[in-house]
């Protein structure tokens, strides 16, 4: 695997942004009294969604508010997407990386365009076998790429890699050499050297 050390994190000051403008502006329209809780295996394999959850200190902001509404928030060192307005589950997910693109893992896309034919066969079981096939789905994490200048999400699998690196040969040469590829830590240290370009 290749081994660049590549940080390309931007600062985002602490609050909640209620739209993607707000985001690529880095003003936070709000200043809830938040903090962000990783959410426990058994929460995700009952539930659904991504790995983090959004709680209100207080309990004063309506948790409708905290899933739907808020497209991302900052802590001030770490920032979480929203997967919900993007159909990528409910709840948020850690930006990666950060540059030309927001780089994340989330859950299974909730656009059936964006499903491949293997996590449509995971989610056709039946009811017994849904729900053990859907405990799994539900734990399984896909890569994204959040295109800043477009707002459109892409999952990112080896033939979008591809297309990625294709204006860096050299690069393209190095990916196409890995022999873990198709590994999603392969493929997001790839998208840190590209959004660190």
């Amino acid at each position: 695997m290749i081994s660049f050390s590549v940080t390309s994190q931007e600062f985002y000051p602490k609050g909640s942004y209620l739209s993607f403008e707000e985001l690529k502006a880095k003003t936070p329209s709000e200043n809830f009294d938040l903090t962000i809780e990783r959410r426990t295996k058994s929460d995700i394999k009952m539930n659904g969604g991504n790995d983090y959850k959004l709680i209100s200190a207080d309990k004063s902001i309506k948790r409708k508010v905290l899933k739907r509404e808020i497209v991302a928030y900052s802590t001030g060192d770490s920032l979480f997407i929203n997967g919900l307005p993007y159909k990528l589950q409910t709840w948020y997910s850690k930006i990666i990386s950060d540059g030309k693109y927001f780089v994340f893992t989330a859950g299974i896309p909730m656009d059936k365009t964006m499903q491949t034919k293997e996590m449509q066969a995971g989610m056709a079981f039946g009811a017994i076998g849904g729900g053990i096939a859907g405990a799994s789905l539900a734990m399984k994490r896909f890569l994204y790429i959040l295109e800043k200048e477009t707002n459109k999400i892409i999952m990112i699998d080896t033939e979008v890699m591809t297309e990625l690196l294709t204006e860096y040969p050299e690069l393209l040469d190095k990916y196409n050499l890995e022999g873990e590829k198709i590994e999603i830590p392969t493929q997001i240290e790839y998208l840190k050297i590209l959004n660190a370009k």
